[in-house]
């Protein structure tokens, strides 16, 4: 928030100010120039918490936030008034600065801007007054935003938090904003060089079927109509991508795919898939608190197994939790998704076996991969590319994962039926026999017509 006076000498108020208001008014006149603002904003804030409930300060509706501004209009007019009668140039108008106020204490302070814009992916915050975005369109850019000191930042992060506290003692914290961004802040003294380094990850939904993301140029016709046929047949699918790669919202659309009727039960840890179907339900883990039991994702695909679902959906598979994944897919749940960290198609059984060796499980390398080699179908590999100062998102690969009695000694064989190798994705020339058999008996014909069209 910038400041709305300029320095010089004061004077007496002026007359026709009320007795409360002038006198904050006059206590504050007596700070530095740069403390008067974050005075007023104490103030304000002290006042809002006498008057709401935390709830009603964490979660605000239209009513509350008119009683806020009527407790911070006077204190504000009142404070450019002073500071007019002290022969000050006032820079600000009233309402802006309400309004800026209004954002610190109930919305999202000097990134508010940001956070209502669409095209940004992510704010880095490195420290309270270097801060960068990750725009869609425009790439990286630094940004003129500010918070006025250390301490303005670490109160954003802490209401962010609903309750938990970002300190020295705790100096790490993860959080889940309203809008479903995630929110990751670290603070000395596990950083050298800075107060506190905050980096906030939006969920952006650009695209909610494989219609939009055909428009986008993030798969060709071909693919798409394949995809479609396959999740139709209710195959298992991974979407596997590094960091920001767009998993997310290709999973996302994979699944609105599906027929109406599905029952969809998803599992994550933010809950940011968007299913536009009539029977959903979101599992979402939660961290252990004094009183409370942590679920975790395995947890919650036990839970979802309990549900009766025609689909499991599971955001991204990071740990453990794949042990119960599999068995789900390998006793009858078809037409599983799931999202994995991985550097290629071929890349997916390593990781997905390293983590079922996360859950403490000795079991003999072959049967981990027999596991997953029957449990799931296709794998589709997202790419991120920069061209220009602009990141686009691709599918390079999809291929076809061959059931157990197919492997090659311990090796799971991973044939790629559409790759782009540089001039766009096109058909291999590969036809996947076992999974048309496999689409066949689920009424799905694929017909090797089908790939030269």
């Amino acid at each position: 928030m910038g400041l709305p006076f300029s320095p010089t000498h004061s004077r007496p108020a002026g007359p026709g100010f009320s007795p409360a208001a002038a006198a904050i008014a006059a206590q504050v006149a007596k700070q530095p120039v740069a403390d008067r603002t974050a005075g007023l904003l104490t103030e304000a804030r002290s006042r809002i918490q006498g008057q709401l409930t935390p709830a009603q300060i964490d979660d605000p509706s239209a009513e509350d936030l008119k009683t806020a501004e009527a407790i911070i209009r006077p204190l504000v007019e009142t404070a450019l008034a002073q500071a007019r009668a002290n022969g000050e140039t006032v820079t600000l108008e009233a309402g802006t600065m309400v309004r800026e106020m209004l954002d610190s204490i109930f919305g999202y302070g000097p990134l508010a801007p940001y956070l209502n814009d669409e095209a940004v992916e992510e704010i880095i915050c490195n420290g309270p007054w270097d801060i960068w975005l990750i725009h869609a369109q425009q790439g990286k850019v630094k940004t003129t935003a500010r918070f006025r000191d250390g301490q303005e930042l670490r109160h954003f992060v802490n209401r962010i938090a609903g309750g938990r506290e970002i300190n020295r003692a705790k100096p790490k914290l993860d959080a889940q904003m309203r809008d479903g961004s995630r929110l990751h802040a670290i603070m000395e003294p596990l950083v050298a060089n800075i107060p506190m380094a905050v980096t906030i990850r939006r969920h952006r939904l650009v695209a909610r079927t494989l219609d939009d993301l055909e428009r986008l140029g993030t798969i060709t016709p071909a693919a798409k109509a394949f995809l479609e046929l396959a999740v139709q047949a209710r195959l298992n699918l991974v979407i596997a991508g590094g960091t920001a790669s767009g998993k997310t919202n290709f999973l996302n659309a994979l699944a609105n795919a599906a027929n109406e009727g599905d029952r969809f039960v998803t599992v994550e840890d933010t809950p940011e898939i968007q299913i536009t179907k009539p029977d959903v339900v979101q599992l979402t883990t939660r961290d252990q608190a004094e009183e409370a039991k942590a679920f975790t994702m395995a947890d919650l695909v036990i839970e979802a197994l309990r549900m009766r679902p025609d689909r499991i959906i599971t955001g991204e598979a990071r740990g453990p939790e794949i042990v119960d994944v599999l068995a789900a897919a390998n006793t009858g749940h078809d037409g599983q998704m799931l999202t994995i960290h991985a550097n290629s198609t071929r890349d997916i059984i390593q990781r997905m076996e390293t983590m079922y060796l996360m859950k403490g499980i000795e079991v003999p390398t072959l049967a981990v991969r027999r596991q997953i080699a029957d449990a799931f179908n296709l794998v589709l590999y997202l790419k991120r590319v920069l061209l220009g100062n602009v990141q686009r998102r691709f599918v390079t690969d999809i291929a076809e994962i061959s059931p157990s009695q197919y492997m090659e000694g311990d090796r799971v064989i991973v044939q790629s039926i559409f790759e782009d190798k540089g001039h766009g994705m096109t058909w291999t020339g590969y036809f996947p026999e076992r999974l048309a058999a496999v689409m066949k008996e689920r009424n799905v014909p694929l017909m090797q017509s089908f790939f030269r069209r």
